[in-house]
């Protein structure tokens, strides 16, 4: 079927092409043409090749390789500000042209128009999901709604457009696809569209749009520099509420809760590790198949010789609540460090769902759930290690061979989205907060809270958390907002929305400050049981050689602050597990790509954005 698709879209390529030079000498390209916008069999083909344009199956857990919370073995390009005019490789039009292709000729009329409507809304909502990829890289960038015939045509000279003209006609594509789109249910494996992925899209876009209007409103990206006064700040975070609201009020969704948390695994991990989508919760997903679309999770977070050894910072560990609703503390109350186990006990589920816990089991070689560790050699930076995408079977590790779905939108972001705009306008309620913050934490296992961290069914009401305050010092004032960025990250870590979180909130100098503190080690040169069940699992030493018995675990570290090398940072009682990246860089210029040279030496209209240069 795949290779079908794939040869219908050449030749629809490949006969627009030939009859844009020439529209009467190709009769068998036209040809090609009607035989696919004819029926509504011909749409639904050419429509799938939308899908093309999401993540593929081996990217999507790949999404937040930069982070500011995510130590890794290596760091380059933007990430410590080499990016240059010639290294920005995402410049690319073709998937527009392919939906402005469909768009223009969907109007047989041999189809009916309801039918028509529905695949066009279909193509709309690619549009939009292609246009806001580009906003969120560039910027401003031209705004193209047909196909290009010719390379005389004037259009294709154009200079960019403002984030108004973008936005509005983003917002525009999403409307018409929510009301157009038939399917109202839930999809297959949530594998293809809904309306209500419309919605959500809509409530994500505007949700952005806002954030950045408000928090660059003094800076160099500042849109009011451009001209932009059709949206302000507070009318996109409307319109993300109402968005957000719709699914909420909508019925087809809603939180999973159907699987009792116990070694690691419960509700909010099994949406990330289940071969078939949890469709309750999931909006959207890549499908993955057991014999033919095989993912790589598990090689790429296990593997010690592939992938980045993607990791937690103990920063963000340190945010996750205990599951009374209280701010978690580091340190006992004689002002030693609480141990791996205590660190990793009676706190919101999540953070044993997200990395390896002290109670983690996964498979072993005989098929049989036992205790295990974290890897330290190699595979943990911090010793806090990723398991949210990965399958509790070493049986999936070392190759391609995982089969567990990938969500790419979920209920429980609508549910923030709802909250984050509600905020942000000063209309959320008690009964919006535990509709939405409430609803997620008691998932999690937290039964309370505080003033400062809110409970269940009443939003902050007192003094803001200090750490959180320290976090985000450009709203410390704001308890509310604080628990819902707290919220936001803990809930989507690792699914591809942090950076684009920290670009929106004019905070990615939270890249650079993440210190990528680990885990509390308490003994060097002896071995040392991290979970606490009978079995060392490192031996940390700075000089000569580890034992002999000891040397599968071994970890040697540094004993200063040397770039990218394990180090044990002393402190009261033990150590700190740190891996350094001291060159980490994010100038103010890089929360937009850089154009390209090369576009703007063949069309002069298009202007360098901030900060990079003519």
């Amino acid at each position: 079927m795949k290779k079908y698709i794939y040869y219908i879209f050449t030749l629809l390529a490949v006969g627009a092409f030939m009859t844009s030079c020439d529209y009467n000498e190709e009769p068998q390209s036209q040809a090609s043409v009607d035989m696919v916008f004819s029926s509504e069999g011909g749409l639904q083909l050419y429509m799938y090749g939308f899908y093309n344009n999401l993540p593929t199956k081996t990217d999507v857990y790949k999404q937040n390789t930069t982070i500011d919370f995510g130590p890794k073995n290596a760091i380059s390009g933007m990430e410590v500000g080499a990016y240059t005019t010639t290294t920005s490789g995402s410049w690319s039009w073709t998937a527009l042209r392919n939906i402005n292709f469909f768009l223009e000729k969907n109007v047989d009329t041999r189809v009916s128009e309801t039918v028509r409507n529905n695949y066009s809304g279909i193509a709309r909502l690619f549009r939009a999901y292609f246009y806001f990829d580009k906003l969120v890289q560039y910027g401003e960038v031209p705004w193209i709604d047909k196909v290009f015939n010719s390379a005389d045509d004037p259009d294709l000279y154009n200079g960019k457009d403002t984030r108004d003209v973008i936005i509005e006609n983003i917002i525009a594509d999403l409307d018409y696809a929510f009301a157009n789109i038939s399917t109202s249910g839930k999809t297959t494996n949530s594998s293809l569209v809904n309306k209500w992925t419309a919605a959500g899209l809509k409530a994500r876009v505007c949700l952005f749009e806002a954030s950045w209007r408000k928090y660059h409103a003094n800076d160099a990206l500042d849109i009011a520099k451009t001209g932009c006064t059709k949206y302000s700040a507070n009318d996109l975070f409307g319109l993300a509420a109402d968005a957000a609201k719709k699914v909420m009020d909508g019925g087809v969704y809603s939180i999973y809760t159907g699987t009792k948390y116990a070694n690691g695994r419960g509700s909010y991990r099994q949406l990330f590790i289940s071969d078939n989508t949890v469709t309750e919760e999931v909006m959207l997903a890549i499908v993955a198949d057991a014999t033919l679309n095989i993912g790589e999770q598990n090689w790429w977070y296990n593997s010690s010789t592939y992938g980045p050894h993607l990791g937690m910072s103990r920063k963000m560990a340190l945010t996750y609540l205990n599951s009374d609703g209280t701010p978690y503390n580091e340190k006992n109350e004689d002002g030693t460090y609480k141990t791996f186990k205590q660190e990793t006990t009676g706190r919101d589920t999540r953070l044993n769902e997200t990395i390896r816990g002290w109670d983690y089991t996964r498979k072993n070689a005989a098929g049989a759930y036992e205790p295990c560790a974290v890897n330290y050699t190699g595979h943990a930076l911090s010793g806090y290690q990723v398991t949210k995408w990965v399958m509790d079977d070493i049986s999936y590790d070392d190759h391609s061979s995982n089969d567990n779905d990938e969500p790419l939108m979920r209920y429980a972001e609508m549910l923030l989205i709802y909250a984050e705009a509600k905020a942000e306008l000063g209309t959320l309620t008690d009964a919006d907060w535990a509709a939405t913050i409430g609803k997620l934490r008691a998932r999690a296992g937290i039964t309370g809270g505080t003033a400062s961290t809110g409970t269940l069914t009443a939003k902050p009401t007192g003094t803001p958390d200090p750490y959180m305050a320290a976090y985000y010092p450009s709203i410390a004032n704001n308890a509310t907002l604080l628990e819902i960025r707290r919220e936001r990250a803990i809930e989507l870590a690792y699914e591809g929305q942090r950076l684009n979180d920290l670009k929106r909130w004019a905070c990615c100098d939270l890249w650079e400050k993440d210190p990528w503190e680990g885990v509390f080690v308490p003994a060097m040169n002896e071995p040392v049981d991290m979970n606490e069940d009978g079995t060392p699992d490192a031996y940390f030493y700075s000089d000569g050689k580890a034992p002999e018995q000891y040397k599968g675990i071994a970890v040697k570290v540094g004993t200063g602050s040397s770039k990218m090398t394990v180090n044990l940072k002393p402190v009261e009682g033990g150590y700190l597990y740190v891996y350094p990246a001291p060159d980490k860089n994010w100038p103010a210029r890089q929360y937009l790509y850089p154009v390209p040279k090369n576009v703007i030496t063949v069309n002069e209209n298009i202007k360098q954005n901030p900060g990079w240069g003519e």
